[in-house]
């Protein structure tokens, strides 16, 4: 439900994502609301069970075996004491559901719901309402001064990478150690006590460090990574399959170009969805009469390939001088970016943000089929959604 949200999903969680705070995330429909029951999605069941607030695969059908939980609504200028219920009815296949005691009178359909943990306790914010959205900024209210507490601060491993990183930066200039692109970074390293080698794992503790030219900007990744469905639990069961059922001709070759959201279908008929019981992503053929399965993604897969192709990172910045054997550094500036928020990632999908390119083609007429990758992508603009904003650090006074 949430491609229905009246609210920016991009613009809410890019504001949490400036706090520590992990968010759940509900849209309730006019019958939702009405009846005061929502849809517990994937995604929120998942927030809940992380957070060790309620875990709905251990819970029994019922409302004899209902749970309610101590919650407080978050408003602009207060804070008010509700509960929240979550429970499986006997009806159907028990599909979990989710009531906020009092939420008719401060919500419409279609507002965006947020929920974290604070204090251990279930937080609610109706981030349709833009006085309380906007106050996560500001000091002396509510949300502003629960914001402003979460924000994580410096790992003891980074801390500790950044005081030596200081101590580099107070040296002044320094020669390089290799002539050429590379020399920044293995000069870096060598002078960390890092020696070099082809592991991908990151040099410091965890934390991947990138050294570049002062100048020289980072571009944003519009590419986020990509994965191949899972043919074996794709009904076509292959990109074969898929280029022949869906592809067109160009260039004198059959080739399908095109970008799919869950938002809306696109005019191939290509629609994401996420499928909560079995944790998988799925791209659909939509027409008026049918909905068509094509292509499958395990979740857990998507995942694992966003956290490990984003991970912790120092991207220290130097002024330079001098050219080839003789080039020097000033190591200036770090700035540190963290992982992103995996939890948000279905979240945006479902919102039509992070989007997947296909890019297939025939090789050769009647042949093989090749491609540029199943792209996962976001616009640049969005980027603060899906990944903690970063910090800068001066290292030299």
């Amino acid at each position: 439900m949430l491609e229905k949200s009246d609210t920016s999903v991009g613009e809410v969680l890019t504001l949490f994502n400036e706090t520590g705070l992990e968010v759940g995330l509900l849209v309730p429909t006019p019958t939702g609301l009405q009846k005061s029951i929502m849809d517990a999605t994937a995604s929120f069941r998942d927030f809940l069970a992380d957070a060790s607030i309620h875990d709905f695969s251990r819970q029994a059908q019922g409302q004899e075996n209902k749970v309610v939980v101590q919650a407080m609504m978050v408003f602009a200028d207060g804070i008010k004491q509700t509960k929240v219920s979550l429970y499986r009815p006997n009806t159907k296949s028990g599909d979990p559901r989710v009531c906020i005691y009092g939420l008719k009178s401060h919500a419409v359909p279609f507002n965006l719901l947020a929920f974290f943990l604070w204090n251990d306790l279930l937080h609610v914010v109706n981030c349709s309402d833009s006085a309380v959205l906007h106050s996560i900024r500001q000091p002396n209210t509510p949300l502003g001064d629960i914001a402003q507490a979460a924000k994580p601060g410096l790992s003891s491993e980074a801390d500790e990478l950044l005081g030596m990183l200081r101590e580099i930066g107070a040296r002044g200039w320094i020669q390089t150690l290799r002539p050429g692109d590379t020399g920044i970074g293995m000069t870096l390293e060598t002078l960390l006590g890092i020696n070099a080698n082809s592991s991908k794992l990151p040099d410091f503790k965890g934390i991947e460090i990138k050294a570049k030219r002062a100048g020289r900007k980072r571009k944003n990744r519009v590419n986020l990574f990509s994965q191949v469905p899972n043919w074996k639990l794709s009904p076509l069961g292959s990109n074969k399959a898929l280029l022949d059922a869906h592809g067109y001709e160009g260039t004198g070759r059959k080739q399908l170009f095109c970008t799919i959201t869950g938002k809306m279908a696109n005019p191939n008929g290509f629609l994401l969805s996420i499928d909560g019981q079995k944790d998988w992503l799925r791209q659909n053929h939509v027409t008026a009469e049918a909905v068509t399965r094509m292509a499958v993604w395990e979740l857990t897969k998507l995942r694992d390939r966003l956290t490990s192709k984003h991970r912790q990172t120092f991207w220290v910045s130097a002024q330079t001088r001098g050219k080839g054997p003789k080039e020097e550094f000033h190591y200036l500036a770090v700035e540190h970016t963290r992982a992103p928020r995996v939890r948000n990632f279905e979240a945006l999908i479902e919102a039509g943000i992070i989007t997947l390119d296909y890019t297939l083609y025939e090789r050769e007429q009647g042949g093989a089929v090749g491609d540029h990758g199943y792209l996962f992508k976001i616009n640049p603009k969005d980027f603060s959604a899906l990944f903690p904003p970063s910090e800068i650090h001066e290292l030299v006074a």
